[in-house]
């Protein structure tokens, strides 16, 4: 391993040191820092990245591309350590491959900028901290066995809680995530890394422990897959509902046996609830939403999501990936192999056309030129009375008198119905009617259209002074025939009118969608209160930043959580058992 050349002010002064295993950049940049007795941090930096503080994020570190050149590619090219040393293959596999591309090139450039947010995690209701974690025995051994202790990267990732080797809770340090330290290069210590309140003061059952390590393993197995792996949210849709058919938690009709599957949606309940990272979404009502919104073909915007309802209906990753695959081979398939369909003949060919044009020169007869043709009398007559040719009418069924009756109750926009129980004759004698006579048909169907518009607009406007009350969607349930028609006929009209209305203020019910949050949050604080059986004193608010880090947004915003901020001042000034 070719060692790294510090430029400082000692000439030919280097240092070699070679990464651990699962070792992150920082936890090697940290090692460095101290090997090299920089004394600040910013001195550091700047020998490895070229800024003060540019690089020493734990998570998402930038300027690779300026290590690895300074490092002369000791650690290896710019995308093998961010594909071994940083959280990003975490997040790509489910995103597309052009965010995928993006990510990379922020992490080598100057800067990652709105990285997080192109990601989903600022959005994604799980948090974009990514508190740095340790096991306790992994510190003791790695300090027996190499001397330093380091941040595994394996630890480091969102969903991963419980040491897969030593089968105990993670520690979380506050360095990082209370901005302590924010530009610092720190290691684990017994001193820096506290217990998780609600998670190692739980006793966890073997079920909650077997479940915590599946997504652990989920985790890690992700980590593997190659950007874009899982993009196509509408194929994981469909994976999931083949899956849910295989197990029999479907009805023929493809519908969800939902009695059935409440049966593991209350399992997964009780396993949210010791997930430090969304265990305050630990609802059932809300746990079915998101799962119907993974089964229409939409989105998610974090990867634990979809780890959490994998892990719930699935082995393994790779039994998800084969089914995946599977899926898309089959997609392909079918789509090489489908034939383009046949585009249906509307109307007389050429040859056909040539036929008209005798006929109504008067050189063939309409039933020589059917028979010529090779349609059916009716047909032919048609044809004809759309090039303005007159069919001598032979009546079997209409006398003269009843014929015009029915030209001119058509010709005011009768229904078809209408004129056939007047006049006495079937709706396919009417049709036929309209079909012969010549610019009979189009002259009906322009009237109708001008009828059914009256009609439309007069319902709508009948409606508008409840505009004031009710919304759109409301609205157009009262009259769904009406405002269906003018949204497809005279959508001008239509928009015009719900302009000059007075209206009520439509939002994307974000208010209540906050409400919401602020019940759960509020609740699973007394939850929290109530789990510590052995509590000797007070709770210090670092000790609920640890184990619940929404709670900053709380402290930060008090006005819009009220509910939980009265349940964090019970939480504080609560008396001990």
């Amino acid at each position: 391993m070719e060692a790294i050349k510090i430029q400082t002010d000692f000439p030919n002064f280097t240092v070699g040191l070679d990464p651990l295993p699962d070792e992150t950049l920082f936890s090697w940049c940290s090692r460095f820092h101290r090997l090299a007795a920089n004394g600040q941090d910013k001195n550091t930096c700047l020998q490895l990245f070229g800024d003060t503080r540019i690089g020493s994020a734990h998570d998402f570190p930038a300027r690779i591309a300026v290590l690895v050149t300074r490092s002369h590619g000791c650690l290896g090219t710019a995308s093998e350590i961010i594909r071994d040393r940083t959280l990003l293959p975490f997040y790509l596999p489910f995103k597309s491959i052009e965010v995928g591309n993006e990510a990379v090139s922020a992490l080598c450039g100057p800067g990652i900028g709105h990285l997080k947010f192109r990601l989903g995690l600022l959005t994604s209701g799980v948090g974009a901290a990514h508190p740095l974690k340790a096991c306790p025995q992994c510190i003791c051994s790695d300090l027996d066995r190499h001397g330093w202790a380091y941040w595994r990267r394996s630890h480091q990732l969102p969903s991963v809680w419980l040491c897969p080797e030593h089968l105990i809770p993670l520690r979380a340090s506050s360095l990082k995530l209370l901005q302590v330290a924010r530009f610092a290069w720190v290691l684990p210590t017994q001193a820096n890394c506290a217990p998780l309140a609600g998670l190692e003061d739980r006793r966890l059952s073997k079920h909650e422990t077997a479940w915590l390590l599946k997504l652990s393993q989920l985790s890690n197995e992700l980590l593997n897959c190659p950007s874009g792996s899982f993009a196509d949210p509408v194929r994981i849709a469909e994976v999931f509902r083949i899956r849910l058919c295989s197990l029999g938690l479907t009805y023929a009709s493809g519908r969800v046996r939902w009695p059935i599957v409440q049966v593991s949606l209350e399992k997964l309940v009780s396993n949210l609830a010791c997930l430090p990272a969304i265990n305050h979404e630990a609802d059932l009502h809300l746990l079915r939403t998101q799962f119907l919104r993974i089964l229409s073909g939409r989105g998610m915007t974090h990867p634990l999501r979809y780890l959490i309802w994998i892990s719930t209906w699935f082995n393994d990753l790779s039994h998800f990936k084969t089914e995946y695959d599977k899926l898309a081979g089959y997609i392909n398939h079918c789509e090489d192999e489908l034939p383009a369909p046949n585009k249906p003949m509307r109307g007389p060919t050429r040859e056909q056309m040539e036929i008209i044009a005798m006929l109504c020169t008067g050189q063939l007869s309409l039933s020589a030129a059917a028979l010529r043709a090779g349609v059916a009398y009716a047909t032919m007559a048609a044809w004809a009375s759309k090039e303005s040719f007159e069919v001598l009418r032979r009546p079997k069924k209409l006398s003269a008198t009843l014929w015009n009756q029915a030209v001119a109750m058509l010709r005011a926009g009768a229904d078809k119905s209408d004129v056939g129980g007047q006049c006495q004759v079937s709706v396919v004698t009417v049709t036929r009617i309209l079909r012969t006579v010549p610019g009979l048909q189009e002259h009906w169907h322009s009237v109708r259209y001008k009828q059914r518009g009256d009609i439309a607009r007069r319902a709508w406007s009948n409606l508008l002074p409840l505009r004031k009350y009710m919304g759109i969607k409301a609205l157009r349930c009262l009259e769904p025939s009406a405002y269906a028609w003018l949204y497809r006929n005279d959508r001008v009209w239509l928009q015009a009118s719900l302009a000059g209305t007075c209206k009520i203020k439509i939002t994307n019910h974000a208010a209540r969608r906050i409400e919401n949050a602020d019940e759960r949050m509020a609740v699973f604080l007394k939850k929290l209160t109530l789990s510590r059986e052995s509590s000797t004193s007070v709770w210090r608010l670092d000790e609920l930043k640890r184990a619940f880090p929404r709670i900053e947004k709380v402290i930060r915003y008090p006005e819009r959580w009220p509910l939980t901020v009265k349940a964090l001042a019970f939480v504080l000034v609560a008396e001990p058992l």
